[in-house]
């Protein structure tokens, strides 16, 4: 009897929802004067470390504490530049203007509290939430990855055992090859903060907004080979 071989992928997909937001703010400050709008920023920054920093108290070792919303938070320096404004024909419209940016990026657990806290940014001068990027822990991501690659082999064997009981072979695995391990995406990863809407309309003032945890998809895909041929050592796998 001729040789059998069988190749099948396996594939499988793991929806999770998100445990971490990834909150990325900009502040951004225009005046005639450079030490106006150096000052502005200044000042708006330092609010908001100060903010961050009641939201993520420490340890003795300096993790974040377990009741901390914010695990971690990081504030980029201020930047500055300055521009002639010019019109479509290059002549100038005004005076110079002063620029000065920084960007800070805050992880988010508790998701009651960012909602609060977009609420407070909205309302500052200067500032813009630009986005937020929805994630897994990476103790969760590697427990998932695991859970993945099993069931993509458990797929594959599968799809095997069934080509195998159409034709009447019986058939091992002897090739596996790991498609890059696995892949972690959002299927909404990044929030749009243009669609965000707040909540507490209708005479009652905007206390929040309304957030919603994205759902994280992780996959794990495989090629698996499946063959009747006698190998020296072939790990037997039972298709039925």
């Amino acid at each position: 009897m001729p040789t059998l071989e069988i190749n099948v992928p396996g594939e499988c997909h793991l929806n999770r929802t998100a445990e971490r937001a990834f909150l990325t703010v900009r502040v951004s400050t225009e005046s005639p004067k450079q030490e106006e709008a150096a000052e502005n920023a200044t000042n708006t920054v330092n609010s908001l470390h100060q903010l961050f920093r009641e939201l993520s108290p420490k340890t003795e070792s300096g993790g974040a504490t377990p009741e901390a919303a914010v695990t971690l938070f990081t504030i980029g320096s201020i930047s500055t530049s300055s521009a002639i404004p010019l019109d479509d024909k290059g002549k100038t419209t005004g005076p110079r203007k002063y620029s000065a940016y920084a960007t800070i990026s805050a992880i988010f657990r508790d998701f009651a509290k960012l909602s609060m806290v977009i609420s407070q940014l909205f309302m500052m001068p200067f500032v813009e939430v630009e986005r937020i990027d929805w994630r897994l822990t990476e103790e969760t991501i590697q427990v998932l990855a695991k859970e993945a690659q099993k069931k993509a082999l458990l797929d594959a064997i599968e799809k095997a055992a069934v080509y195998a009981e159409v034709v009447g072979r019986e058939v091992f695995l002897v090739e596996i090859n790991d498609e890059g391990g696995y892949s972690s995406t959002g299927r909404t990863k990044q929030t749009n903060t243009r669609n965000l809407t707040r909540g507490g309309q209708g005479g009652g003032g905007m206390d929040s907004i309304d957030l919603e945890p994205q759902e994280i998809v992780l996959s794990s895909s495989i090629k698996t080979v499946f063959a009747t041929t006698e190998w020296k050592k072939p790990i037997s796998l039972s298709l039925y």
